[in-house]
């Protein structure tokens, strides 16, 4: 406990029984005690929050305001728009690409 010994122990006692005498000793202990027990067990209580709850690296909700909100769903919106359209011109590319590939081998024969 502390890394002090039995003797050290007996050293502290004598000097606590000289400096408060032997009537005021074991309440002044009995009110250590009590002071120790509570400390201990706010310790264990905040040393199982702490176990039981850690804290996220990343925060997954955080507070979007309305506004941000509403923009980020029409920026959404808008790269949806452009994912079809994009998904058109390949298609169109690509039908354009076999025409000039069927024309060009049309010609030769």
């Amino acid at each position: 406990m502390f890394g002090i010994g039995f003797s050290e122990l007996i050293l502290i006692f004598v000097v606590a029984l000289l400096v408060l005498g032997p009537k005021r000793l074991p309440e002044v202990a009995k009110t250590l005690g009590r002071f120790y027990r509570e400390i201990r067990s706010t310790v264990d209580e905040v040393k199982e929050v702490v176990v039981e709850e850690p804290k996220p690296k990343h925060q997954h909700h955080q507070y979007i305001p309305p506004q941000i909100n509403e923009e980020i769903e029409l920026e959404e919106e808008k790269k949806e728009e452009l994912k079809e359209k994009l998904k058109g011109e390949k298609i169109t590319f690509k039908k354009n690409q076999e025409n000039e590939i069927d024309e060009s081998g049309n010609k030769e024969s």
